[in-house]
């Protein structure tokens, strides 16, 4: 079966925004029961030869089960980086969520503007490391309220501390298993990035891999390689990344290129002072030899003779 890569920024969008599948996603990543789903995508707008391309990320407002049956609202922050170092893009998406209060619509179907408690989900085509307790598709980052005296945990968090804290959902694509027991790998295998085709934008799965479960996800990303106007996106956005990374190529290949001329400029610096320094020092052992000479007697024409210089040279040393 071939589906659109969801990797693929407009691929992504299309995905999320489809409301049921986002919420089903979003549920299986946080394993949380999401309620509803409030979507606010935020786009960047992009020129690949004169045709404009919108990479986006995700922001949702929940409205999330607890296990004890309640009911919160939370910001969820959907961001995705197929290359590493990422961080400076998803520090500032992040510091914009906590300045900023969010319109939603509560529990109750009522009007709300306040700052919402969020949850963070990163989804990477890369891996973290190389640490062998990181080789896992999913990395949870939870923030615990500690006793500092007992160094028990405290169950109840306050406002002060949800508001000022967040917990964080890492998705590495890369380290997907052959072998996907859990929900969260079933659902995964539509990220799977070893089913590239060569167009990259497109992934071929296997339809009897397929879970019940995740069936209408799987018609709907098929559904979309039929979308002429996403795949010439799609298309778009690859040839731009291949310029990106030709840019970074030739930008790598000029910062080496100045690293070695600076390299050599600096050694040739170093060989200057040595060749300085020896000839200081030859000349200070030939002067003293000199002094020595004339001290027994020796004229400077005899000298220059026996030392096999000048008498030019011999003064010069001396004076």
């Amino acid at each position: 079966m071939r589906i659109v890569n969801p990797l693929y920024d407009q691929a992504f969008k299309y995905l999320m925004e489809n409301n049921k599948l986002a919420k089903k996603m979003l549920s299986v990543i946080i394993e949380k029961d999401i309620i509803n789903l409030q979507s606010q995508p935020q786009e960047t707008t992009l020129t690949v030869d004169n045709e404009e391309i919108k990479l986006h990320r995700f922001d949702f407002k929940a409205i999330i089960a607890t296990e004890s049956g309640e009911h919160y609202t939370s910001l969820v922050e959907v961001q995705k980086s197929r290359y590493p170092d990422p961080f400076n893009r998803f520090r500032r998406y992040l510091g914009i969520n906590y300045i900023k209060k969010q319109e939603y619509i509560d529990k109750d179907g009522k009007e709300q503007k306040k700052h919402l408690p969020i949850i963070s989900i990163y989804i990477l085509e890369y891996n973290l490391g190389r640490h062998k307790e990181y080789d896992t598709p999913l990395i949870l980052v939870e923030n615990q309220v500690i006793n500092g005296l007992t160094k028990k945990k405290i169950n109840h968090k306050h406002k002060f501390i949800q508001l000022l804290s967040h917990p964080m959902r890492i998705v590495q694509i890369g380290r997907l298993k052959k072998i996907r027991e859990t929900k969260l790998e079933q659902m995964l295998m539509f990220f799977d990035q070893t089913c590239k085709t060569k167009d990259k934008y497109i992934l071929e799965i296997k339809a009897q891999d397929i879970k019940k479960e995740f069936n209408e996800m799987a018609k709907y990303l098929a559904e979309l390689t039929y979308d002429e106007e996403l795949i010439r996106n799609l298309a778009y956005q690859k040839d731009y990344e291949k310029y990106l990374r030709n840019q970074n190529i030739e930008k790598e290949e000029l910062r080496r290129q100045k690293e070695e001329e600076k390299r050599q400029k600096e050694e040739a610096i170093i060989r200057e002072e040595e060749e300085r320094r020896q000839k200081e020092e030859s000349n200070s052992s030939l002067k003293k030899v000199i002094i020595m000479l004339i001290g027994t007697g020796k004229k400077i024409p005899e000298i220059a003779v026996m030392l096999d210089k000048t008498e030019n040279y011999i003064k010069k040393i001396i004076s």
